[in-house]
């Protein structure tokens, strides 16, 4: 085969299959656009409705709306609070009245120290000359901190 039928092969080829993925992505596309918006019913959104339409809509029952439950009464938990120290940032809420730590970011440089259970309450933050520790509480159900630096 010469080198220019070769070309002109490729090229119908390259043309060829343009053209069907084209076709293909359109006729996808309205596929889509069918769904969404439907055959064309009453209230489906293709057409404007009638003021016949509307009032047979609106002359319907609509189900009736279930009845609200009222949540278990549990301890109360006030929103996270940011508290900001030179360690770090400890995110921390008060839930029943004790201190609940949602989160501890070091600063840069420095590390969160935890220990577990024993660290309940309190964070601390360690770089390699400085060791602030983040003793928190609640104050009218408000996360406060106490904070300690040691060089």
């Amino acid at each position: 085969m010469p080198p220019t039928t070769r070309a002109l092969t490729a090229v119908l080829a390259w043309a060829a299959a343009v053209v069907g993925s084209t076709a293909i992505g359109l006729t996808a596309v309205g596929a889509i656009g069918a769904g969404i918006v439907g055959a064309g019913t009453a209230g489906s959104g293709s057409d404007p409705l009638t003021a016949a339409e509307v009032e047979r809509l609106l002359a319907t029952s609509a189900p009736a709306a279930a009845e609200p439950t009222t949540p278990a009464a549990g301890p109360a938990t006030t929103a996270p609070v940011v508290l900001a120290g030179p360690g770090g940032t400890v995110v921390a809420r008060c839930t029943g009245g004790a201190v609940e730590v949602v989160s501890a970011s070091p600063a840069q440089g420095f590390r969160v120290h935890d220990e577990g259970a024993e660290d309940a309450g309190r964070v601390r933050f360690e770089s390699e000359d400085t060791e602030v520790e983040m003793r928190l509480s609640c104050l009218d159900g408000q996360p406060v901190s106490d904070t300690r630096v040691d060089d």
